[in-house]
């Protein structure tokens, strides 16, 4: 009997326990305040849980090679898949945008930063990003002898993606790679030249979307580091339009922090450009509904003097 009344204690004792977590959690209503640290520690753990998805431009490549074909806007699209697939960007329509990325090199080895920003600033976008393939080499084999003759061939192209910090009108990523596509096939013999171009420039497209694939891990470890940035696109009475909204990860309550545009700061002796100064904070916003494909609708939540062209971000 007093082994069995030991045996239900102890059950008994086992049921009450509780784990260190749940210990934890009900002692924390008894313990020490937060301080303004804790509390902050907590609310930028949550904030930054998803990042907002910067807007992004994506010029068509420099296909700086003699093999001609659509390699320029294939590379694009293809790389606009892949950072969709991602879902760490907010690409914007670039159907007004004429401009092609090799507008923008000085030299096969340098881009204008300068010029990129300035556009990149009147496109309202915080990225751009451009690319050049700098080298493509295609192989065929054919065996000369039967009516159906066995065919191999094999592509190669070198890829280059460069990223810049419009804000910071500073290039901040350069990804470089090199990428293959192989076929083998049965071609009846006396096929059309214009069978044999095709196959070429699909092999082809494939070995640079390949390449893309490899160049990708130099952009991304640099996209999280960027700080977002939108502007203020519209004042009407009291309703302050910005632009940005559900595409880019905004939720309705958050609180946007609205500073001046800042100015550029150039050299006085070489007259080169040396960075954006930081504009001064004038209040904060508080978003209350969405509208389009990626705006917001908000109101004053502290500050004034608010003007159109103003930046904001996260608070």
């Amino acid at each position: 009997m007093k082994l069995t009344n030991l045996f239900l204690l102890c059950f008994a004792l086992a049921a009450c326990a509780r784990s260190p977590a749940y210990n934890r959690e009900s002692q924390s209503g008894s313990g020490k305040p937060q301080s303004p640290q804790e509390r902050q520690r907590v609310l930028d753990k949550a904030q930054k849980f998803s990042n907002l998805r910067k807007r992004t431009v994506l010029l068509p490549f420099w296909n700086d090679t003699p093999v001609k074909g659509r390699f320029e806007v294939d590379a694009k699209n293809a790389l606009k898949d892949m950072l969709l697939d991602q879902n760490r960007i907010n690409i914007v329509d670039e159907r007004d945008i004429s401009f092609r990325s090799q507008d923008f090199y000085l030299d096969s080895e340098k881009v204008d930063v300068n010029h990129l920003a300035e556009n990149g600033r009147k496109w309202g976008v915080s990225l751009i990003v451009l690319g050049r393939v700098s080298r493509i080499v295609f192989r065929k084999q054919d065996d000369d002898v039967g009516l159906l003759r066995p065919s191999a061939s094999i592509a190669a192209a070198s890829v280059e993606l460069r990223m810049i910090d419009v804000a910071q009108a500073k290039e901040i990523a350069i990804g470089e790679g090199a990428g293959q596509s192989e076929s083998k096939s049965l071609n009846l013999f006396g096929s059309s030249s214009d069978e044999n171009d095709d196959n070429r420039n699909q092999l082809v497209t494939d070995a640079i979307t390949d390449g893309i694939k490899k160049a990708l891990p130099a952009l991304n470890k640099e996209i999280d580091r960027i700080q977002w940035r939108g502007k203020v696109a519209k004042i009407a009475g009291n309703k302050i339009y910005v632009n940005a909204g559900r595409a880019t990860g905004i939720n309705l309550g958050d609180i946007l922090k609205v500073t001046s545009s800042g100015t550029d700061i150039f050299d006085p002796d070489t007259g080169l450009f040396l960075g954006r100064t930081a504009g001064d904070v004038k209040g904060t916003l508080e978003v209350l509904e969405y509208f389009g494909e990626d705006g917001a609708v908000a109101r004053v939540h502290s500050g004034a003097n608010f003007t159109e062209g103003d930046q904001i971000q996260l608070y």
